[in-house]
């Protein structure tokens, strides 16, 4: 059924009678340009306009036309270039010169993709596509250029028409594959919000946002649950929708709309939440592929959001499986598991430490731009700070059954978080917790990862620190001297347990590998209950 309903889409949509269909429209002018939250990068912008197309972590250089077939791309970064959502990398450079080279690569898009097609024609590259013109329309239309003006408005009206046609309900019950993917699809927001800009910048009347704002709550309703955290549990992938959600919103008002209750309320809620994954430094905990991100951009954001840029964010997201614990200039992340099955195979029991505005411990860093191998490997348990058996993942994301549970309390001026998953369960026999305990002065923070198992396996604990951190171990190694551009740290074990200094690397925003070094603690499960506790002191 599937096949058949992708089948007559092709062959609807591509028909001439369709395009003929989204062709006829009433040419109108543009009433109102939109602004994007997330700022253009003039370096960015630079290297645009010499040919060097910087994407989704890879750089692909064109001498002319980058919309000519490119069957070796990857779909991931065809997606990106075809969305047009580094434009305002152009802006940010801008000039006379700049705005040309914009021009010139819009004119060479049309001249290749005017008609519909199934890959720059995708609905969530579609609608990034519908907003990255309109929230750069001052910057295109700043030198008057009747024809290109005419080209730009023509071909947006044009899409627009097809967005609104695709987001019907009409459109679900006949060509849809499956409506439910669409409704809960982590893209539908963008989608949303490519469909309202469009509508608002052309001076629609609010009376035909009807099914605009259906969509756009309902997709807030899917993609968030009731902490306000996105599913995904990514701050990355929650501060760009926070951004399209302020969007919408700031185009509402500037257009002379009425804001719908319901946005108001939930941008509130999002950015809220948002402030829990903030670290010392400002930037971003890099939990489940998220990236640290500027903490100037976040700054922006999430004062527009609610103005509020540098208000404290809760310290627990207990049904969205996070713990946060601050102690003088010392902060702790846990990541306790969530019930949320989209993203429970993630890297349970994960930490990040940091001690003033330097990162100490965390993951190896962001997936945004790696190929679908990487991802894999950045996201798997051993490439986070927490504890495999046998270098496995604790979830196959084929789990039927998940069992996991968390609790915080305070013992005796310490603060403490104990979490236990039962991931390793079936394949294993292995049932695992973690106690993290961090002092009332922040000076020492304690970690107790117990295993409980009735067969022998080999696990590892995996302490993955940042590059800017030095490591060298004892010479009975059994503790290490951990050296911060401030100050100097113990870390000390007991346990029957080896302790090993081992290469890592970080991801970094932009894609850069670095390399740095990892702590491994490598033993056996004994029959019943595995004790391994580690800490790490400041020296004062």
């Amino acid at each position: 059924m599937v096949l058949i309903k992708r089948a007559l889409r092709r062959f609807f949509f591509g028909s001439g009678a369709y395009n003929f269909f989204i062709s006829k429209i009433q040419l109108k002018d543009i009433v109102f340009v939109p602004e994007e939250t997330f700022p253009g990068d003039p370096a960015l912008g630079d290297n645009i306009y010499h040919g060097h197309f910087d994407l989704r972590g890879k750089k692909v250089f064109f001498s002319e036309n980058p919309f000519q077939k490119n069957k070796k791309a990857e779909r991931d970064w065809l997606d990106e270039l075809h969305s047009f959502s580094w434009l305002r990398h152009l802006k940010a450079k801008s000039g006379s010169l700049a705005r040309k080279q914009a021009r010139y690569l819009i004119k060479n898009w049309v001249q290749n993709n005017k008609n519909w097609n199934e890959k720059s024609w995708e609905p969530y590259v579609l609608a990034k596509r519908i907003s990255a013109w309109l929230t750069n329309i001052d910057f295109l239309l700043a030198e008057k250029d009747d024809e290109f003006s005419l080209l730009l408005r023509r071909n947006l009206l044009k899409q627009i028409k097809h967005l609104t046609s695709i987001t019907s309900k009409k459109y679900f019950k006949f060509f849809q594959d499956n409506p439910h993917t669409f409704k809960y699809d982590i893209r539908k927001i963008s989608i949303v919000k490519g469909l309202i800009l469009g509508q608002i910048s052309f001076g629609s009347e609010q009376t035909k946002y009807k099914n605009s704002l259906d969509l756009l709550e309902e997709a807030i309703k899917s993609n968030f649950n009731n902490e306000g955290v996105h599913k995904t549990r990514s701050p990355s992938t929650q501060l760009q929708v926070l951004s399209d959600l302020v969007t919408i919103r700031e185009s509402f008002i500037m257009g002379n709309k009425n804001v719908p209750e319901t946005l108001e309320k939930n941008i509130k809620r999002i950015a809220h939440s948002l402030r829990f994954f903030r670290s010392l430094d400002g930037s971003f905990a890099t939990f489940n592929g998220s990236k640290k991100e500027n903490k100037t951009v976040i700054d922006k954001i999430l004062n527009v959001a609610d103005g509020k840029a540098r208000a404290r964010g809760p310290t627990s997201l207990f049904e969205s499986g996070f713990e946060r614990l601050t102690k003088s200039n010392v902060c702790v992340f846990i990541d306790t598991l969530s019930k949320n099955e989209y993203t429970c195979a993630k890297s349970p029991h994960s930490i990040e430490i940091s001690i003033g505005k330097e990162r100490l411990i965390g993951s190896c860093g962001a997936t945004n731009g790696k190929s679908s191998e990487w991802k894999k490997v950045l996201l798997s348990n051993s490439a986070n700070s927490t504890l495999t058996i046998d270098e496995t993942n604790a979830f196959t994301g084929q789990d039927k059954k998940q069992y996991f549970s968390s609790k915080r309390y305070v013992k005796n001026g310490f603060d403490v978080v104990e979490c236990i998953h039962h991931g390793y369960l079936k394949r294993f026999s292995c049932i695992c917790s973690r106690t993290v305990e961090l002092e009332k002065n922040g000076k020492s923070i304690a970690i107790l990862d117990t295993i409980h198992s009735d067969k022998l396996n080999t696990f590892f604990i995996r302490l993955h620190f940042s590059p800017s951190v030095k490591i060298s171990l004892s010479i009975d190694k059994n503790s290490a001297l951990i050296t911060t551009k401030d100050q100097g740290l113990l870390f000390k074990y007991s346990g029957k347990a080896k302790l090993f200094l081992e290469n890592s690397i970080f991801v970094q925003d932009s894609g850069k590998i670095e390399n740095t070094s990892q702590l491994v603690l490598k033993g056996e499960t004994t029959n019943k209950q595995t004790d391994i506790l580690w800490a790490i002191s400041k020296i004062d």
